[in-house]
């Protein structure tokens, strides 16, 4: 399956990887929603989609994949 690039994965937005970032940091979605200015139930959906992408089952295991790929050192970066 090709998915346009040479990572596996569908590129995030940049919503979705402040998110991403938002969890890696210990953030509450309601924290994340604040910064975003969105409620708690639109940043869990978009982390659900992050998920998705990822291709893994929940945040824990999304952190873990996006530290593998070096998806949290381009966020940082």
């Amino acid at each position: 399956m090709d998915l346009g690039n040479n990572l596996g994965f569908l590129p995030l937005t940049a919503i979705e990887l402040h998110c991403l970032s938002g969890c890696a940091e210990g953030h509450s979605d309601a924290q994340m929603g604040e910064e975003l200015e969105l409620t708690t139930g639109e940043v869990a959906s978009v982390i659900n989609i992050v998920l998705l992408k990822l291709r893994v089952p929940n945040r824990l295991a999304g952190l873990a994949k996006a530290g593998r790929i070096g998806l949290l050192e381009k966020i940082d970066a």
